[in-house]
């Protein structure tokens, strides 16, 4: 009995010690479980967490983007049983227009150009901007690699820390992060933005492309005379006539906030632009802020090939010639200087200058345009690389005869140099409204896959000195526009200044 009570004791002592054991086996795989996730920076998850239709629902939506799927070369697995790591490799080739650019802006731009450390910390900015609003990766998803490329030595020191940022900004976006080809584009951004300066950009070979042809004879897209609008968007300065834009009813004045449901308030004109145009007969939809209508509108309008009007005259009263110039461009030289002699040889009497909506063009044109109506002096002060004055050239068509100049809020840029010029040699009067004070000089720089770095390369001034950056050139008879007037109040205005000059002679 003692004998089988010792036997029973022994049994039931073991199964206590196997089932105390059991349970510490069990507790000890719960608490690796949880540190697991813990170390990794996880909390523990249920099955319905990530991949559960309501945590799709809720995810962040991530922007659309051309090409937005990084190159997937093979993947090499870290551990048994692991998602492999993917890898991406940054070539040289695609990264070297970010180091072209850098060397450009160092030495041309007017002004304080990002160093050392503050081209990495700006470069990290633009490729984390570029990326905003992509879907963050589920946990599940694999880390990825980055191999960059070979940096010069001119790089600063610490931009390995740049491509640590563009590796978790790949693990973190998955598929939606940028294509490696469009890396340097997205860090020059951050560096030009840290400039202060909007006109300074690296533009891609298509947009390079684009902005070739804009002052060209003709392009593909809805046919308006666009500026960038103060408070972000496009205002529509002027549509061309019998335009895609004009029969769809965009009006002038409108304020383009959208192309296709995207937002581009906060966009470069340059990019706005890119999205507005497109292949004729392709079909647009322009989200639009209009003057005095509550709600925004949509308007489809349909692209066709667009020939750019880059002059239109007309003679009022029999003796008065009324000239909208629309681009300062080769050609629109070469048009407004036969209209000035066919002008003359008709007997014409006074000249109105239209330089309403003209968003401006080439300096030299604007040089040469100006030194049409006077003699000889400077036309513009250039301050920065260069510190020179641009003399008339000697070549005035009509040095003497009265003229009146038409200016408004769209004048802008080169524009802004003739309407200076004229006004400081009292060569004639501005009339209408403010100009858009844009009074700094880019330079074009073409790489070499067909990019194009443009660059504010210096600040001009009128002949007496006056700064027109941020200011503008107010009119000697302020004539606030009115739409609903028929005619034109403001080319009334000028009729009525001019119809006393030739009275008087």
């Amino acid at each position: 009995m003692n004998s089988n009570n010792r036997t029973l004791q022994f049994f039931a002592a073991f199964l206590a010690v196997l089932l105390v054991g059991s349970c510490l086996c069990m507790a000890g795989f719960g608490l690796g479980f949880l540190t697991g996730n813990l170390v990794h920076g996880r909390p523990p998850i249920a099955a319905s967490g990530v991949d559960s239709p309501e945590a799709r629902v809720h995810a962040p939506t991530a922007t659309p983007r051309p090409h937005a799927t990084p190159a997937h070369p093979k993947a090499t697995p870290e551990s048994q049983g692991a998602e492999a790591a993917a890898e991406v490799t940054v070539n040289e080739k695609d990264f070297s227009n970010f180091w072209d650019a850098l060397r450009l802006l160092k030495d041309n731009y007017d002004g304080k150009a990002p160093e050392g450390a503050a081209v990495t910390a700006a470069a990290i900015a633009g490729v984390q901007k570029a990326t905003e609003g992509c879907e963050v990766a589920s946990p599940q998803s694999a880390p990825v690699k980055v191999t960059p490329p070979d940096s010069p030595s001119a790089a600063p020191d610490d931009f390995a820390s740049f491509w640590q940022a563009v590796e978790e900004i790949y693990s973190r976006c998955g598929s939606d992060a940028l294509p490696p080809d469009q890396l340097p584009y997205a860090a020059f951004a951050g560096v030009a933005e840290a400039t202060g300066d909007k006109y300074t950009e690296l533009l891609s070979p298509d947009r390079a492309e684009s902005f070739r042809i804009e002052l060209d004879s003709g392009f593909e897209g809805i046919g308006a005379s666009v500026n960038e609008a103060p408070d972000g968007g496009v205002t529509v300065v002027r549509p061309f006539a019998d335009s895609p834009a004009a029969k769809a009813g965009v009006k002038e004045g409108d304020v383009i906030v959208a192309v296709d449901g995207k937002d581009v308030t906060k966009l470069s004109l340059d990019e706005a632009i890119h999205l507005i145009r497109g292949p004729k007969d392709s079909k647009v939809v322009l989200t639009i802020k209009r003057e005095g209508e509550d709600n925004a509108l949509d308007i489809e309008v349909v692209r066709d090939r667009i020939n750019i009007p880059v002059l239109q005259s007309e003679n009022l009263d029999g003796n008065v010639l009324h000239v909208s110039l629309f681009d300062f461009s080769s050609r629109g030289e070469d048009e407004l200087r036969q209209t000035l002699q066919k002008a003359i040889d008709d007997k014409t009497k006074a000249v109105v200058l239209d330089l309403r909506g003209n968003p401006g063009g080439r300096l030299d044109v604007a040089i040469d345009i100006a030194s049409m109506f006077i003699k000889d002096g400077v036309i513009v002060s250039e301050s920065g690389q260069r510190n020179e004055d641009h003399q008339a050239t000697g070549k005035a068509i009509m040095p003497d005869l009265p003229l009146v100049v038409l200016v408004d809020g769209g004048s802008a840029s080169a524009s802004e140099i003739v309407a200076g010029a004229i006004q400081d040699y009292n060569r004639g009067p501005l009339i209408g409204e403010k100009t858009f004070g844009k009074g700094s000089v880019q330079s074009l720089f073409d790489l070499a896959d067909g990019a194009m770095l443009r660059v504010t390369t210096a600040r001009w001034f009128t002949p007496k000195g006056r700064q027109i950056q941020g200011e503008g050139l107010t009119p000697d008879v302020v004539v606030p526009f009115d739409q609903k007037a028929k005619p034109d109040n403001q080319l009334q205005a000028a009729l009525d200044y001019l119809k006393k000059q030739m009275q008087r002679q």
